[in-house]
């Protein structure tokens, strides 16, 4: 039902107390309610899609409505007192009359739409009064009235209207609980919600987000304030927006410990939003590249982002630049599918690995790390690697190096040739048992192997130890067992040629 500012006003005036007002209301209803003034009286005729004649009093009521001349407008006008009118109400349905009794069972008052071609003519009847049509009026205005007092009271946002003077007038349910939640109404009779300064302006339909404070001891609630003002009052309502309040607080919170955390990390930031466009950096993202911070707070896109690392040669340069744009596309979708990481090598030497991955609403995220340290690290390291291996290689004794938990680790190529194992082959992960297997096919048998066996996986102090072996080709084999630093064990072999063996036979 259409409730307008001037019924509001109304309603403020009977609440304030304002007897002046509420006069001059009734006197201004009896003169639109005189049945003297032009017009026919109860009926509206519509030809078409017009209103070719309406009572007087019912025309004012539409004209105050600001009604917008459609016939099919007029329904709620009539359908709160009269039921079953239909939803096409009063559009024809065919030559004759269809007549429609109120809702209450003592009203007598009858409407009636007769149809007649393209015309229709709706009639009011009501023996009780004078002039129905501006007694129906009256019950629509009181109607309305009841309703904005209605729904004013019950809704659950607080509402209410200063006078002039900037006292409270009226307040509804809500507000009256804010008063509760304050300690009570204020002896100056002063809202307890708003700026208590009369130089305040509020113009029409400002908003002002305004701090309420029920308490010492109750946490404060916000509110957004809307104004209205005519009739030398203000209308405020107001919208509890403590928790969008709270959420914004603790966003805020959110992004400053995200930003502080983001400024200490050594890796570069990048995320473009959904559009392309970068969206969030940080300091050390400049210190990678080089950028300007004038360029990356320009939020430039990823094709101008990417162009301009190559232009400061931080990345490699492509060797078709005609594909470039199409290769940058295929970096942004494989980072949509979280599947980007390459290693960038620069022509000045540092090494950086770059990172794409997806972020949420299409945003994607790009971390560079600069692990030129870890490069250099674990090219000394094979380097290292690759002397020792020579080294053991260079020696004649067979050597093979297992770690504290038994797996072979290192071979030379002595120990390779020793025990018949192709250049190709690379026999290491292999387990003690394993390996000393081996040995014994190659070997008569003896307790040796398995001693080696324990002493390789031992946890006690150990000390080194020698044996004496024969292979099956009737070689003899000194074997040396060390233990390393960190629990690890070195076998070494050496050959023992027959000129050298001595013979010890039992002469009985």
């Amino acid at each position: 039902m259409h409730v307008g500012l001037g019924d509001i006003m109304i309603v403020c005036a009977a609440s304030a107390g304002t007897a002046a007002t509420a006069v001059l209301m009734a006197l201004h209803l009896a003169k639109r309610t005189n049945p003297s003034r032009s017009g026919r009286a109860n009926i509206v005729r519509i030809e078409g899609s017009r209103i070719a004649e309406c009572d007087t009093v019912l025309r004012d009521r539409l004209e105050m409505d600001a009604w917008d001349g459609d016939p099919a407008g007029l329904r709620h006008y009539f359908s709160f007192r009269f039921r079953a009118l239909p939803d096409d109400f009063p559009a024809p349905k065919g030559d004759g009359t269809s007549c429609f009794e109120p809702r209450d069972a003592g009203d007598e008052a009858r409407l009636c739409v007769t149809c007649s071609g393209s015309d229709t003519v709706i009639r009011l009847s009501d023996p009780r009064a004078e002039h129905p049509m501006g007694a129906h009026v009256e019950k629509y205005r009181d109607q309305t009235r009841r309703a904005a007092r209605w729904i004013l009271a019950r809704i659950p946002h607080p509402t209410w209207i200063i006078d002039g003077d900037g006292k409270l007038a009226w307040g509804n349910a809500a507000y009256h609980q804010l008063e509760t939640n304050a300690g009570g109404a204020r002896a100056d009779r002063r809202p307890v919600i708003c700026p208590d300064d009369d130089t305040v302006s509020f113009p029409d339909k400002a908003q002002h987000r305004i701090r309420f404070q029920p308490g010492p001891d109750a946490p404060d609630r916000w509110f957004d304030i809307g104004t209205e003002e005519a009739m030398g009052m203000r209308l405020h309502h107001g919208i509890d927006v403590t928790a969008v309040v709270r959420a914004e607080t603790a966003q805020r919170a959110f992004v400053q410990t995200l930003t502080k955390t983001f400024a200490q990390l050594s890796i570069g930031l990048a995320i473009f939003d959904r559009h392309r466009r970068l969206a969030l950096f940080n300091p050390a993202l400049i210190d990678l590249t080089a950028l300007s911070p004038d360029f990356l707070s320009g939020r430039p896109d990823h094709l101008s982002f990417f162009d301009r690392l190559r232009n400061e040669m931080i990345m490699p340069e492509p060797r078709d630049y005609t594909t470039w744009r199409d290769k940058i596309i295929d970096v942004i979708a494989a980072a949509e599918n979280g599947s980007y990481e390459e290693t960038w090598t620069l022509p000045h030497g540092s090494t950086y690995r770059v990172t794409g991955r997806p972020h949420p609403n299409g945003a994607v995220a790009f971390l560079f790390e600069d692990i030129s340290a870890e490069v250099t690290l674990t090219r000394r390291f094979r380097e290292q690697i690759d002397l020792s291996q020579a080294a053991m290689d260079s020696l004649d004794d067979a050597l093979a190096v297992f770690s504290p938990q038994g797996v072979l680790s290192y071979t030379n190529t002595a120990y390779r040739e020793l025990w018949n194992i192709p250049g190709e082959d690379r026999p290491l992960d292999l387990r003690v048992s394993e390996v000393s297997r081996t040995w014994q096919e190659h070997c008569d048998p003896d307790p040796v192997w398995g001693d080696f066996r324990d002493f390789a996986v031992g946890f006690e102090e150990r000390t080194e130890w020698d044996a004496r072996v024969r292979m099956q080709d009737g070689r003899g084999l000194d074997c040396r067992f060390k233990p390393l630093q960190g629990g690890a064990t070195l076998a070494a072999f050496r050959v023992v040629h027959a000129p050298h063996l001595v013979e010890i036979h039992n002469t009985g």
